[in-house]
């Protein structure tokens, strides 16, 4: 993008606004994939108490009951809406339609988008098969750009500034022991570069609201996706000694970051990676 294609946006956000007001998502609307999985309806609880509304996508016919019943909870205390959509980020060719008909449901503009949807696969790489990598790419790279090429085009055509988080790994960062898992770690490597491309094409892009593109990097979660794994010998103490603080991360540790970058308290930041991880990459 050349210079003559840029301008300076307006901030978001209210210098006299209290510190909590910032963290408000009231009158937004905030899109969340893998949002029928643990991470995804952490966030989406997070959301829902500080004023906003909530759409899950995720391809499981039903969100996981728990904390679904959970979020429910919430919206009805905070007089806040979620629904769920059962969608699976590789059939693009439906993108569309199915978000036109879920904010053609909602009372406020969408204004935020979360990526939470991810797929995990291991193996040798000299045996590792490459429809798998087609597969893992797909999910997690080309489902992460469609998404957020859908939302961006929502804001475009409301005329409403957004902020768009993608969910990447620190294994974008780094190599895990023990494990091999060089095309899902390559997968999440490509999403911290599509955070950063984006976020410079949309931060100050002319006939272009403001979006801010930002990921985070999480470590090691103790979710259902990972118990198989952990209970493999030694396995749980590697995990959990790879990082400073010497344990695994829970699915609710992720809310305020998510949060943080998804409303105005983050006004100058965009094409950042948050590495929640316990310190497990600044060894």
């Amino acid at each position: 993008m050349s210079l003559a294609n840029r301008e300076t946006k307006e901030r978001t956000g209210d210098a006299k606004a209290t510190v909590l007001d910032l963290f408000r998502l009231a009158w937004r609307t905030v899109l969340i994939t893998g949002g029928g999985g643990a991470v995804g309806l952490e966030i989406a609880r997070s959301v829902l108490e500080v004023g906003g509304d909530v759409i899950c996508f995720d391809h499981q016919d039903e969100a996981l009951q728990e904390p679904w019943d959970a979020a429910i909870a919430v919206a009805g205390e905070h007089k806040s809406n979620i629904w769920y959509y059962q969608y699976d980020v590789t059939n693009t060719d439906d993108l569309a339609r199915i978000m036109e008909y879920a904010l053609s449901k909602t009372r406020f503009p969408l204004q935020g988008l979360v990526t939470c949807h991810g797929l995990s696969a291991g193996g040798p790489a000299m045996d590792f098969s490459l429809d798998k990598v087609r597969q893992l790419l797909d999910v997690n790279l080309t489902g992460t750009f469609a998404i957020a090429q859908a939302a961006a085009k929502v804001f475009q055509q409301e005329e409403v500034s957004g902020s768009i988080v993608f969910f990447a790994s620190m294994s974008a960062h780094v190599c895990n022991k023990g494990v091999d898992t060089a095309a899902y770690n390559a997968s999440k490597a490509a999403v911290v570069q599509l955070a950063r491309s984006l976020a410079g094409e949309w931060g100050g892009r002319k006939e272009c609201p403001l979006i801010r593109v930002n990921t985070i990097s999480p470590g090691y979660i103790r979710t259902r996706q990972t118990a198989d794994t952990l209970k493999e010998p030694g396995m749980e103490a590697q995990w959990s000694g790879d990082n400073m603080m010497n344990r695994l991360s829970f699915a609710d540790e992720y809310r305020g970051a998510a949060l943080y970058l998804l409303s105005d308290a983050s006004s100058f930041v965009t094409g950042t990676d948050l590495r929640v991880d316990g310190g497990h990459t600044a060894w």
